[in-house]
């Protein structure tokens, strides 16, 4: 009897430490399975929020600032002013420029279409851009445009043209500053020559148009007039029948574009 009692003991012991290891077995599962479940949802919930403290860059400035002027415009300003500072003589406020021979395109539109896209150019890079004048609309006396040069500081002052002749067959770029001898602006001479000779250079190697050079003159009042260095830019000729079709691609004046602004670069670093 006493061994029987023995047994059944032994027997309820083993239930029990059974049931126990059963137990534990249960337990450490349960534990393991909701950290593999919160692993899984951390991951992405953190990658989401990474992205979402992204913010975009803002631009960097390079510390220049270039007033472009688009030549000319779609309503002429009207009457006369010097040529210059204490001239005597005096000249049209401005004109309503030429005409493309092949395309109708009047001056004041291509000069306005490529200084946007130069102005577009240039913020790119970095600079400062402010437009004499960015409609049609607008009359504007050469001495209003170099007085926005002026009133700003610009770092340069580049003023877009295109160019015509009597002789169909001319063609060509050129860029236009005032003299060494300059009753005007003597002390701008050496600047606005080294930005009319980077501009033109690049011009020319961007398009592959012929190079006029650099023509030195006092008869140009928006030079006249500027107290920055500046340049009159003649991106080609509207009188030539190819240059004119040329000149009103996009293609091209892209090419006219990437060429004015780095010689932009070039002359300001």
């Amino acid at each position: 009897m006493k061994k029987y009692k023995i047994f059944l003991l032994l027997l309820c012991l083993m239930f029990i430490l059974s049931g126990c290891k059963a137990k534990e077995k249960q337990t450490e599962e349960t534990t393991k399975e909701p950290l593999k479940i919160e692993s899984e949802e951390e991951v992405p919930e953190e990658e989401e929020s990474e992205e979402q403290v992204q913010e975009p860059e803002e631009p960097q400035t390079n510390g220049k600032l270039i007033v472009i002027d688009p030549g000319h415009s779609g309503v002429v300003a009207q009457g006369t002013e010097p040529v210059g500072p204490g001239a005597s003589e005096y000249k049209a406020a401005d004109s309503g420029g030429t005409c493309g021979v092949s395309t109708g395109i009047p001056e004041y539109e291509l000069t306005l279409t490529l200084s946007v896209k130069l102005k577009a150019e240039l913020e790119n890079r970095g600079y400062t851009v402010i437009m004499t004048r960015e409609t049609n609309d607008v009359p504007m006396s050469c001495t209003q445009r170099a007085d926005v040069a002026n009133q700003n500081g610009a770092d340069a002052f580049v003023r877009i043209h295109a160019n015509g002749s009597e002789n169909s067959g001319a063609q060509g770029a050129m860029t236009i500053c005032t003299t060494p001898s300059s009753p005007y602006v003597p002390g701008l001479y050496s600047q606005s020559r080294a930005l009319s000779d980077c501009i033109i250079n690049h011009l020319c190697a961007a398009t592959g148009c012929r190079s006029e050079g650099v023509w030195e003159t006092d008869s140009m009042s928006g030079n006249n007039w500027s107290q920055v260095p500046a340049t009159i830019v003649e991106v080609g000729y509207m009188t030539n029948p190819q240059e004119d079709q040329l000149m009103a691609t996009e293609d091209y004046q892209n090419k006219i574009v990437l060429g004015i602004a780095d010689g932009i670069e070039d002359y300001c670093f």
